[in-house]
């Protein structure tokens, strides 16, 4: 049987005269869906194909074993010409594959053949509408519901998008209720950077908490540093070691929040709550945040790389 492993490590050198025929990086990097074939059938699974800079990928494979656990395995890779080659060792068995247009075709050990399909996801809330009731903070031509730190002028980014301002921009608004938040991000490549300063930024709720903002498509970080983390203290409960719930850079993703907070003579009191969606994944489910509660506004954060929000609305919710 194939036996097979979350981390399919596959780091890609561009060589010398053949750097112009190589794939190029967007094009390599991606979700997978991975069949691998024995005389006992066939066994299907996930992987990610990740960009790390000068020509390096690392593939990232995640099979679903018995009893809930999962089987990990590393592989390193060459691009040669215009394909990119992957090779090593898992489970004792020797795994030889190559990249060209998409698909990765090759052997995962003796008499086990291995294909790999480069597929697109998309949340499933993306585009959603604001609902009645709504307040649109950004939707890409009104800015009147947001404030920047620097006078400067808004940069728009295509698909109705915006490139965080330096210093980041602020809601006008100031909140203290429950509410559901919407959010959608796209984090640039940045193939070369590590960890924090792999496409960073933060989404801070009224309360001073920050759901991070990152770049964790196969990459790993502190406690809450990764995408979806609250920042610092909780990581993603769809986590194994990074996020589970991200998708490649370059492409759209959401954040769906539900804020709860107690009040006592109309003002909030204790620690908020907040249950979070990443791309449709449930990351947190009513976790406990680590400020206490305070009338604020919303604060989308600069880090000093091009990241670009749009469609950003919260809804006002009455307490249960």
């Amino acid at each position: 049987m194939c036996r097979v492993v979350l981390s399919f490590v596959a780091c890609v050198g561009l060589v010398g005269a053949a750097f112009a025929a190589a794939p190029k990086e967007e094009a390599v990097q991606g979700i997978y869906e991975v069949a691998c074939k024995d005389a006992k059938g066939e066994h299907k699974f996930e992987a990610r194909v990740v960009a790390c800079g000068k020509g390096t990928y690392k593939v990232f494979v995640r099979q679903p074993m018995a009893e809930d656990k999962v089987a990990k395995v590393e592989l390193d890779g060459k691009t040669e010409g215009e394909s990119v080659r992957f090779t090593g060792k898992a489970g004792g068995a020797e795994w030889a594959a190559t990249y060209a247009d998409g698909i990765v075709k090759g052997t995962c050990g003796e008499g086990c053949t291995l294909e790999m399909k480069r597929v697109v996801r998309e949340s499933p809330t993306l585009g959603a509408k604001p609902p009645a009731g709504a307040i649109v903070l950004l939707d890409g031509k009104n800015f009147e519901e947001l404030t920047q730190r620097a006078a400067q002028q808004w940069k728009p980014a295509g698909e109705g998008g915006i490139v965080v301002p330096r210093n980041g921009m602020n809601s006008k608004r100031q909140f203290a209720g429950n509410f559901k938040l919407h959010v959608e991000f796209r984090l640039p490549l940045m193939p070369a950077a590590r960890d924090q300063g792999r496409a960073n930024s933060g989404v801070y709720l009224p309360n001073g908490d920050e759901i991070q903002v990152l770049d964790s498509f196969g990459m790993t970080s502190y406690k809450g540093g990764g995408c979806g983390g609250l920042y610092a203290y909780k990581d993603p409960d769809a986590f194994d070691h990074f996020s589970l719930a991200s998708l490649p850079p370059l492409q759209w993703q959401t954040y769906d929040v539900e804020y709860r907070v107690q009040q006592k003579d109309g003002k909030p009191v204790g620690k908020p709550r907040v249950t979070v969606l990443h791309n449709g994944i449930k990351i947190h489910d009513n976790a406990q945040l680590n400020l206490q509660a305070r009338v604020g506004g919303f604060h989308f954060q600069d880090h000093g790389n091009p990241v670009e929000y749009r469609n950003i609305w919260v809804l006002p919710m009455e307490e249960k």
